[in-house]
C-alpha cells in the first residue's frame, strides 16, 4: 500500500523501486534487478472534509514475472514437444503405409505388363491382402478372360466361315492389318516395312489400278486377283468410315470367288442356250443393239429368221430327246458355218435368228447365205429306224438398210417373210417383200382390231383359283385376259402387237384397272372370298404414271393390300419400273415370278425381283410325276424359296398324279385345270382334287395312319 502526496504525485516506499505504467491499472517494476508485475488500485479512505483528505492511498499487488509466466512457458514447451513427436510418428507411419501399398501395386503393375506381352494368355494377378486391390484384380482377370473367350469364338467362327476374311483399320497415325490381308489381295511380296498410313494408301491404289474388277452392291469394290496356278480369286473389299474422336477407316476383305463364279455361270446360262450353245434371245438383242449404235460396222447386213420343219413330227414319232438332238445339230451347224461377223441365236423352241453384218453389198452376203444353206443340206442325222434326216428349215430374210434401219423392224419383216415361206414352200429362204406385207389384208385388219381394243377396252377377264396345298382353300385368283375380235382371239396376239407398236403401257393400264374393277364387283356380290388375293399379269418393263397410281388408290384402296403383281419370267426386267411398282403408296409390294423354268435364265430374275411368289411353269409340272429331273428342279427351288420366305405355286396341274407329286415336293399353292378352270365365275375346287389334298394332309399329320 502506497501513499501519495496531496499534489497528486505518486509516492515511493523505496528509492530503488522503479514503476512503469503498463496499463491503466497494471504496472511493471524492477526490484533488486527482478521484474515484478503489479496491479494498482486507488483507495478513497477520506472524505473531502477529513483532516487527511489530501493523502491518496493505492492498493498494490505484485508477483515476480518469472513466477507468473512459468506455467505458460511449460505449456508452450509441452505443446512444441507434442507437435514434434506427432510429426515424427506421422512421417514414420506414412512411410510404412506407402511401403505397404506401393509394393503390391508395383507387383500388380509388373504382372499386368507381363500379360500385355502375351495377348493369348489370361493374366494371373497375385492376392495383395488389400480388399479393394484384390477386387480390382479379380475383375481385371475376369474381363481379360471374357475378352479372350469372345475373340477366340470370333476366330473360330472366321475359321469355320465358308469364305476367307481379312481386314484392316486405318487411322491418321497408324495402320493395323490382319495376317492374311495382303496375301488375300496378292500383295504379300509388296508389303512395305514399316507400314505407314501413306504407304498403305499407296499400296491400295496400286491394287485398284492392277486388278479392279467391278463394283458390287453398296459400292463395294471387287478385285480379280490372279493366282500362281492360273486361276483367279475374286475379293470383295467393304470399307466403312467410323466418325468420332478416334476417327478411322475400317475395311473387310472377303473371298467371293465361289459367289462370283456362280454369278458368271448364271450370266452364261442367261445369255447362252444350253442345248445349242447359241445366244438366247435377250443376249442376241443386246449384241445387235450394240451394233446398231455403231452403223459404220453394219455395212450391208441381213437378219435371217428360221423355223425348223417337221420338228413336231420328229417329237411325236421318236420322242423329245430326238427332237432335242435335231435342234442341237442345227445349232452346231449354224455355229460351224457362219463367219466371225455373225450373231446366232436360238429364239425359242425350233426358231432361230442369225444376223449377218459388215458386208460390202448384198451379193457378197448372199454368197455367204448360200454356203450356209449348202451346209444345212449336208448335215445328216441317223434316226432310230436307220433313215437319214437332213436339216429342213424355212426362213425369211430382212435386209439392212434396204428393208429397215432398226432391229425391231427387221425382226418383224423377217418373221413375216418366214411366215409366208412356212405357208407356201417349206425348206426355203425368201426375202421380205414390202409389197406383200402391205397388201396383207389380215395384217391391216389385225391392226384395226387392235386399235379398237385399246380405244374401247374390248377385253374381259376370267379368273382361275389358286388354292392352298394344305387345305384346298382358295387363297387367290389370277386374272386372265380374254379377247374376242375378228382377227384377235388370244392374249398372246394382243401382246405381240403391243410389243411391235409400242403400246405396252396401254395394255398395262387396261389390265390393271379393268381386272380390278371386275374382281372388286364380284367380291362385293359374294362370288369371291373377301380375303382372296388378286394376281394381275404385269409387263416387267412398263409402269403406270403417277396419275394412274393415284387414281387406282382412290378407286381400289382395299385391293392395294391384296394385289400381287405377276411378272413373266421370259420378259426383260427393268429395275426402275419394278421399283416404281414396288413403291406405290399402300401397295403390299408382293410380286410373283411367272413361268419359272420356261427355258430362260431364272436365277438373275429371282435376284432382281425378290418375289414373294414363284410360279413353276407348266412345262415342268407336265410329266413331273414320272420325270426325276423335273422333280429335282422343283425340290431345289422349294428349298431356295422357303429359305427366303417365298411361296411356290405349281401351275398347269392337269392330273391327280401331278397334284400328288407337287404337294409331296413341298409347294405351297396349286393352280390348274384339275383343280378349277378359268371362268368369268370360277367353280370351287373340284371334289376329286380336294379329296387328294385332304388325304395327303391327313397322312402328313398321321404318317402311321392312326
Amino acid at each position: 500500500m502506497l501513499r501519495s502526496h496531496c499534489d497528486g504525485q505518486p509516492g515511493s516506499a523505496d528509492e530503488s523501486l522503479t514503476l512503469r505504467l503498463h496499463s491503466a491499472q497494471t504496472r511493471r517494476y524492477l526490484f533488486s534487478d527482478a521484474l515484478y508485475i503489479a496491479s494498482v488500485s486507488p483507495l478513497n479512505l477520506y472524505s473531502r472534509n477529513a483532516p487527511f483528505s489530501g493523502e491518496h492511498w493505492l492498493l498494490v499487488g505484485s508477483v515476480p514475472a518469472v513466477q507468473l509466466f512459468a506455467f505458460a512457458q511449460r505449456l508452450q514447451q509441452l505443446l512444441s514437444f507434442i507437435i514434434l513427436i506427432t510429426l515424427a510418428v506421422g512421417f514414420v507411419c506414412s512411410w510404412l503405409i506407402s511401403r505397404r501399398l506401393a509394393r503390391p501395386v508395383a507387383k500388380l503393375s509388373a504382372e499386368v505388363a507381363a500379360a500385355e506381352a502375351d495377348s493369348s494368355a489370361i493374366p494371373h494377378l497375385s492376392a495383395t491382402g488389400i480388399t479393394e486391390l484384390d477386387q480390382f484384380s479379380s475383375a481385371f482377370t475376369q474381363l481379360s478372360k471374357d475378352v479372350l473367350d469372345s475373340s477366340t469364338r470370333f476366330l473360330r467362327i472366321m475359321k469355320l466361315a465358308s469364305a476367307e476374311l481379312g481386314g484392316y483399320e486405318l487411322r491418321d497415325d497408324s495402320v493395323y492389318v490382319t495376317d492374311n490381308f495382303f496375301s488375300m489381295l496378292g500383295l504379300a511380296q509388296e508389303q512395305p516395312d514399316p507400314l505407314t498410313p501413306k504407304a498403305f494408301r499407296a499400296l491400295m491404289g496400286t491394287l485398284e489400278q492392277r486388278w479392279f474388277y467391278r463394283l458390287s452392291p453398296a459400292n463395294n469394290k471387287v478385285f480379280a486377283i490372279p493366282q500362281p496356278d492360273g486361276s483367279t480369286h475374286y475379293i470383295t473389299l467393304r470399307v466403312t468410315h467410323i466418325l468420332g474422336e478416334s476417327a478411322s477407316e475400317v475395311g473387310l476383305a472377303e473371298d467371293m470367288t465361289t459367289t462370283v463364279l456362280e454369278q458368271q455361270r448364271i450370266e452364261h446360262e442367261r445369255d447362252y442356250d444350253t442345248l445349242t450353245g447359241l445366244y438366247r434371245r435377250r443376249a442376241f438383242d443386246r449384241a445387235c443393239e450394240a451394233l446398231f449404235q455403231q452403223p459404220e460396222k453394219l455395212g450391208c447386213a441381213a437378219l435371217l429368221m428360221m423355223d425348223l420343219d417337221n420338228l413336231k413330227q420328229i417329237n411325236d414319232t421318236y420322242g423329245h430327246d430326238w427332237g432335242d438332238q435335231y435342234i442341237r445339230q442345227t445349232g452346231q451347224c449354224f455355229a460351224a458355218n457362219t463367219p466371225a461377223n455373225t450373231i446366232c441365236s436360238r429364239l425359242s423352241g425350233d426358231e432361230f435368228l442369225i444376223f449377218f453384218y459388215g458386208y460390202q453389198d448384198q451379193a457378197q452376203l448372199r454368197a455367204q447365205l448360200e454356203l450356209l444353206s449348202a451346209a444345212l443340206q449336208r448335215s445328216v442325222s441317223i434316226l432310230p429306224n436307220g433313215k437319214q434326216l437332213h436339216i429342213s428349215i424355212s426362213g425369211g430374210i430382212a435386209w439392212y438398210p434396204t428393208d429397215g434401219h432398226d432391229l425391231l423392224t427387221l425382226k418383224k419383216y423377217a418373221d413375216f417373210a418366214m411366215y409366208q415361206v412356212k405357208h407356201s414352200h417349206k425348206g426355203r429362204m425368201c426375202d421380205f417383200d414390202i409389197g406383200s406385207y402391205h397388201q396383207e389384208a389380215y395384217a391391216a385388219q389385225t391392226q384395226q382390231d387392235f386399235e379398237r381394243l385399246l380405244q374401247e377396252e374390248l377385253v374381259t377377264y376370267h379368273f382361275q383359283p389358286i388354292c392352298s396345298a394344305r387345305s384346298g382353300r382358295i387363297a387367290a385368283y389370277e386374272a386372265l385376259m380374254r379377247v374376242d375380235l375378228p382377227t384377235l382371239h388370244s392374249p398372246a396376239q394382243v401382246m405381240q402387237l403391243a410389243h411391235e407398236t409400242g403400246r405396252l403401257y396401254e395394255i398395262e393400264r387396261i389390265t390393271v384397272f379393268h381386272s380390278s374393277a371386275i374382281f372388286q364387283r364380284m367380291q362385293a356380290q359374294g362370288l369371291f372370298q373377301s380375303d382372296a388375293l388378286l394376281f394381275i399379269n404385269s409387263i416387267a418393263n412398263v409402269s403406270l404414271t403417277v396419275e394412274d397410281v393415284e387414281e387406282y388408290a382412290q378407286r381400289y384402296p382395299e385391293l392395294l393390300k391384296r394385289l400381287v403383281v405377276e411378272i413373266t419370267e421370259q420378259e426383260d426386267l427393268d429395275r426402275a419400273c419394278l421399283e416404281r411398282k414396288r413403291n406405290v403408296p399402300g401397295f403390299s409390294g408382293s410380286f410373283a415370278l411367272d413361268d419359272y423354268g420356261s427355258g430362260y435364265s431364272n436365277e438373275l430374275n429371282l435376284l432382281e425381283l425378290s418375289p414373294r411368289y414363284i410360279k413353276i411353269d407348266i412345262s415342268i409340272v407336265r410329266g413331273i410325276d414320272t420325270d426325276r429331273d423335273k422333280q429335282q428342279i422343283v425340290s431345289n427351288i422349294v428349298a431356295y424359296a422357303h429359305a427366303r420366305s417365298m411361296q411356290l405355286i405349281a401351275e398347269g396341274i392337269e392330273t391327280e398324279a401331278q397334284l400328288r407329286t407337287v404337294i409331296g415336293l413341298g409347294v405351297d399353292l396349286l393352280q390348274g385345270y384339275y383343280l378349277s378352270r378359268p371362268a368369268a365365275v370360277p367353280a370351287p375346287i373340284a371334289p376329286a382334287a380336294q379329296a387328294v389334298i385332304d388325304q395327303l394332309e391327313h397322312q402328313r399329320f398321321n404318317p402311321l395312319g392312326l
